[in-house]
């Protein structure tokens, strides 16, 4: 029999702070952590920043480690690792692999924005295929100018704070990040119980435009846990804020629900577009909804033109039932990650 896999440590340090449960309390209350920029400049007003302190992509990372706590098989996941060398002073030169290098980590994962969810997929396979027992994912990525300009070139860029899912949407907000989950065999309160991946293989930033790629890994995660797409009762999506990005999102529910979908929020016009973090800080917020029992809400989301059978919480909302959530990613290259959690 194949082995079950379950959650059991996170850590976090976002915008909001350091520590899950400022990160948890910050999304949960509907509050933002995108503010007027301090140590960046960009075509943008606002990011979530941490610290000038703390933005160093090691340090980062090890915040959000002491909080989970690591073991013996650890894998990075991060879009940009370390650009001190690069740009401004520092040793680091945008290796994934230096980076896991010097935090102890036994692989890198760096897969655009569906970093996060592709290394605790990686993890699940270790742990599933007796190669760990426990194994510990940490995304982390740092800003600096360069990115924001990086994505200001791609006309990607809010000018102000990002509205995803909303008609008025102008692109993504930034913002630093460091995630840590902790999953092994043996059993607690939450399971991860499916994963699966795809590859739009149709444009080098642009997502397909009709979610195909999205929908289909969301099926072999549910697939492999052994469900249906009724049986979820929380999404937490991608939700960049892009017009074509959120357009494609809406697509794939498309795809999954003939009717009406389950509650269905991002977390990015709160948090930002933390990279490589994101799926990991975000699968934290989807299996917090599923203890809590209730939806987090879709900050600045006042008028969709998404699909109107997409249920998309404006406020924290009680769900029906809390068993199952799914949880996807995007990113570049046309890369999608899905993972499915169960309450154990």
């Amino acid at each position: 029999m194949s082995r079950r896999i379950f959650v059991h440590s996170t850590g976090a340090v976002c915008g909001f702070g350091e520590g899950r449960d400022t990160l948890l309390e910050g999304v949960f209350a509907g509050d933002s952590a995108l503010r007027p920029l301090q140590r960046l400049r960009a075509d943008t007003e606002v990011a979530a920043e941490v610290p000038a302190d703390w933005a160093d992509a090691t340090g980062l990372a090890r915040r959000a480690l002491d909080e989970c706590g690591r073991t013996d098989a650890m894998i990075l996941a991060t879009t940009k690792a370390d650009l001190a060398g690069v740009v401004g002073e520092g040793s680091g030169h945008g290796s994934p692999a230096l980076l896991a290098q010097r935090l102890g980590a036994n692989a890198a994962v760096s897969c655009a924005c569906a970093s996060g969810l592709t290394a605790i997929a990686l993890a699940a396979r270790w742990i599933r295929t007796n190669k760990a027992d426990r194994v510990t994912v940490v995304g982390v990525d740092v800003l600096n100018d360069f990115i924001l300009d990086g994505f200001a070139g791609l006309l990607a860029l809010d000018e102000h704070a990002c509205r995803p899912y909303d008609r008025t949407r102008e692109g993504l907000s930034l913002g630093d990040g460091a995630g840590a989950i902790v999953l092994g065999a043996e059993p607690s309160d939450i399971e991860l119980a499916g994963w699966g991946e795809s590859n739009d293989a149709t444009h080098v930033t642009a997502p397909d435009r009709e979610g195909k790629g999205l929908a289909r890994a969301a099926r072999f995660a549910l697939e492999r846990a052994g469900l249906q797409a009724g049986d979820v009762d929380y999404i937490h999506g991608h939700g960049t804020g892009t017009e074509f990005n959120d357009a494609m999102e809406g697509q794939a529910l498309g795809l999954l629900y003939p009717g009406a979908t389950p509650p269905f929020s991002s977390s990015k016009a709160q948090l930002g577009h933390t990279l490589g973090a994101a799926g990991v800080l975000e699968s934290i917020i989807a299996i917090e909804a599923l203890r809590r029992a209730t939806a987090p809400p879709n900050v600045r989301l006042d008028e969709t033109d998404l699909a109107t059978n997409i249920t998309l919480p404006r406020a924290p909302t009680p769900l029906a039932r809390a068993r199952v959530a799914l949880k996807w990613s995007a990113g570049f290259g046309g890369i999608n990650a899905a993972l499915v959690f169960r309450a154990a």
